[in-house]
């Protein structure tokens, strides 16, 4: 529930005051959002019409006023959704009307909270000095000083900012004294208190934590580089050389102790641990700032690493001179000179002289690890470099016919398949894909190749040819997608040459394949006449929580034999775990990420015991921590035996976990002010973030709706807020959910309505959806697999998967 979630969030002070205020007459209801119900206007969640009648117009009644509990609990929830704006209003409305100090202490810290998060440092600081000066006592000792000490590191008050923290851990020790120890060392640091700075580090090591100390290693040996004392350092960063794994990690630590050595006049010694660098860690930016001082000191060095690194940094003109010096030095390995002086010529744009050196290569050295990916390379120089795909299709087939058993034949006929298909020579790849499934039906690409094959005949509306591709699929699928694959595209095929009755035989065997399964849901949708995404002609979010979640619970104990004297209302054992109780404090200081870390670990510990991990489920839930909470929901089924088709089955109140309907008073007015279903907005939420808002990808999204800086910068400038927008806004829910449907609504409008289409914008990006559109203009079917990125293709497979199961829990259709 919110409020369960929110009082996870709330600091103590405030528990108090909304426990005394539960007992005060008039004290209003929330509702599912937990908005006072008295308040907003409800929220619309059903699509049917209802017919206007005549009613009396009724007699205006007072609004009462909120409490100052409640204006505290809704700011509080306007914080977790990043709306600063309102949540300053609600704290500075009780400020304003408010004596009690229990009330006013704790509006002053959430006041001066969310001025930090607003960037409005100067007042968050007068709001937590004013809570210390005029409060001393106040149960919110602790969390103010933590928030002290947020606020003096962004003004430079670096020593205020140590003090802060260190404050905090009287208050509070041993809860997350690693945490807080890291950050009064960052804080001296910054200070330039070196020697305050690796004592706070040093404690920090010796408290309990997760990981496994390394990165605070490399500060604390940072540390003493800083402080002049080089010999310490070097023995800091040998150790942690010596307990990584990580190349990289070894490059840097490298770097670090040739630098300190170098320092201390020992440049022997630093020039060893640099060529240890350029010998082993070609990949490692770091090598090159090794390779750098050592050329730079006229130190010789391997002339094929030089080579490595520079082409691999992108240097490839300091790539190629390199590369020609190892070749004129006479190496016993010719063939990996040549190979990568080739790709260094293709980088350069020298087409000739790359296709000169994969020859040598295959030409004298048949029997060297690069032979077959120099036949590659030369077909890849045809292709992209000289534009003559029917030259490099020949010269795969020519490796294929000329040795029919290497393990390279299947994938040299695969790629040559996608160039004909990308070269609009579609008879020419449905061949090679075909020519594949016949000759090497046990590779791994040879349902992939026969597949395409079958639809490159769709292409080509050479259905017959195409149903006898599917009908083959269906003898070779080796998983229930694969099957369902088949019968799918098999009814497609049939459905092309007329034959209506073979045409639902095949949908109804594609629909019973894989339930849950995307080519089954859509092969369902086909028999029921529905259109891809048709939401339920009538729909409601809200339910009852307790009565699904005590169902939820009766099922627990009888499915695992739980005795009725063990209470799973609550987080139990859990209580006396290390990580439940720095979780909770992490997740309550706004640390989310550290916060995520401990209860995933938790989580992970706990995942054969069925009991804990319910428990789990609900604690994460009302924390707001969505993303593992929903993991620990479909373990609880996993450990019932159950796949995905039989969770549906299962108590609602977990697929109400798994599909949920967080951000309600975000997503809606959203979804109204767009006009996209809020189903669809769900579906294409849980796929980007699973309903994590401060979570980042690997391609550099943020937020809940996984939106690039860039892109978010334009959605800003285009809709005008919000005001003075920086790429961290993304992490804020109001931001990322507006901005996100703004975005999805401006692909639809773009791409005709189409949701496969702008989805695969969404993910892919519009130009390339535009240019997938043209090959299959009229069927949504038919465009999802000529999409050319395998991620863009899963992607919307798994939102529609996704989609079908919300329909299918809040559908209230008649």
């Amino acid at each position: 529930m919110v409020f369960d979630k929110l009082k996870k969030l709330m600091p103590l002070g405030l528990i108090i005051i909304i426990s005394l205020a539960c007992s005060l007459p008039n004290q209003l209801s929330f509702d599912f959002l937990g908005a006072p119900s008295a308040t907003r206007s409800p929220t619309p969640t059903s699509t049917s019409t209802i017919p206007p009648t005549n009613t009396p117009t009724p007699t205006p009644q007072p609004t009462p006023t909120p409490s100052p509990a409640f204006r505290i609990q809704h700011g509080q929830q306007a914080v977790f959704n990043g709306d600063w704006d309102q949540a300053i209003i609600e704290f500075n409305l009780v400020l304003s009307s408010e004596s009690e100090a229990d009330v006013r202490s704790t509006a002053l810290f959430e006041l001066g909270r969310t001025y930090f998060h607003a960037g409005e440092h100067q007042l968050a600081l007068e709001s937590l000095e004013t809570l210390l000066s005029e409060y001393p006592d106040s149960a919110l000792l602790a969390d103010t000083y933590f928030s002290l000490g947020q606020v003096y590191t962004a003004l430079g008050l670096h020593n205020q900012a140590a003090v802060s923290f260190q404050n905090y851990l009287q208050a509070r020790p041993g809860v997350i004294d690693a945490t807080i120890h890291e950050m009064a060392g960052d804080a001296l640091l910054a200070a330039g208190d070196y020697s305050g700075a690796i004592s706070e580090y040093q404690k920090s090591l010796a408290a309990p934590r997760l990981d496994d100390n390394l990165s605070l290693e490399i500060k604390i040996g940072q540390t003493y580089t800083a402080s002049g004392d080089f010999s310490t350092a070097i023995v800091v960063y040998r150790d942690v050389y010596n307990r990584t794994s990580s190349d990289f990690t070894r490059a840097q630590m490298n770097l670090l102790m040739g630098q300190a050595y170098t320092a201390l006049g020992e440049m022997d010694q630093a020039y060893n641990v640099y060529q240890d660098s350029v010998n082993k860690y070609p990949h490692a930016y770091d090598s090159f700032q090794a390779l750098l001082a050592l050329v730079q000191a006229g130190i010789p060095v391997d002339q094929f690493q030089r080579g490595l690194i520079n082409y691999n940094i992108r240097q490839y003109g300091v790539a190629l001179l390199a590369f020609d010096r190892y070749l004129q030095s006479d190496p016993e390995d010719r063939a990996i000179g040549y190979y990568h002086r080739g790709l260094t010529y293709r980088f350069l744009g020298q087409p000739q002289d790359a296709l000169e050196d994969f020859e040598r290569v295959i030409v004298n050295y048949p029997e060297h690890s690069s032979w077959a990916d120099a036949w590659e390379q030369i077909a890849t120089v045809q292709w992209l470099n000289l534009q003559q795909p029917l030259t490099a299709i020949q010269t795969y087939a020519n490796f294929v016919e000329a040795n029919p058993e290497h393990p390279r034949s299947s994938d040299f006929l695969f790629q040559a398949g996608n160039i004909a298909e990308r070269s609009d020579n579609l008879e020419r790849a449905a061949l090679l894909w075909e020519k594949l499934a016949r000759d090497y039906p046990s590779s791994t690409n040879a349902f992939r190749a026969l597949f395409l094959a079958g639809i490159t005949r769709c292409r080509l509306e050479d259905y017959t040819s195409a149903l006898n591709n599917f009908q083959r699929l269906v003898n070779i699928s080796a998983t229930l997608k694969e099957r369902s694959q088949a019968h799918f595209w098999v009814a497609k095929a049939h459905q092309a040459v007329g034959d209506h009755e073979a045409y639902i035989l095949s949908l109804q065997q594609a629909a019973a394949a894989d339930p849950t399964g995307y080519y089954s849901e859509r092969a369902a949708d086909l028999l029921a006449g529905r259109a891809p995404f048709t939401p339920p002609v009538d729909y409601d979010l809200s339910f009852d929580e307790n009565a699904e979640r005590a169902e939820a619970e009766a099922w627990t104990r009888t499915v695992f034999n739980i005795p009725a004297e063990v209470d799973l209302s609550t987080p139990g054992p859990l209580v006396e775990d290390a990580r439940f109780i720095r979780g909770n404090e992490l997740w309550r200081l706004g640390l989310y990420q550290e916060a995520r870390l401990e209860f995933e670990d938790l989580r992970l510990g706990m995942q054969h015991n069925p009991a804990n991990t319910y428990r789990l489920v609900n604690h994460l839930k009302d924390l707001g921590l969505y993303r593992s909470a929903i993991f620990a929901a479909r373990q609880v089924l996993t450990l019932a035996g159950m796949n995905n088709a039989q969770t549906l089955s299962a108590p609602v109140y977990f697929n109400r976990i798994r599909f949920g309907v967080y951000y309600r008073e975000l997503v809606i007015p959203a979804a109204q002010e767009y006009e996209i279903h809020p189903l669809l907005l769900y579906s294409l939420m849980r796929q980007e973030s699973l309903f994590e808002g401060f979570v980042t990808s690997h391609a550099g999204a943020r937020g809940l709706m996984q939106i690039i800086p860039s892109t978010g910068q334009e959605q800003a400038n285009r809709v005008g807020w919000p005001q003075d927008y920086t790429s961290e806004d993304l992490y804020r829910p109001v931001v990322s959910v507006k901005l996100g449907a703004d975005y999805l609504k401006r692909q639809l409008n773009f791409l005709g309505g189409d949701i496969y289409a702008a989805l695969a914008a969404y993910n892919g990006g519009p130009g390339n959806s535009a240019a997938w559109k043209t090959l299959a203009p009229d069927d949504p079917d038919l465009f999802l697999e000529v999409i050319r990125f395998e991620e863009t293709r899963n992607y919307i497979r798994a939102i529609y998967e996704v989609f079908n199961i919300y329909r299918r829990i809040y559908d209230r259709s008649p």
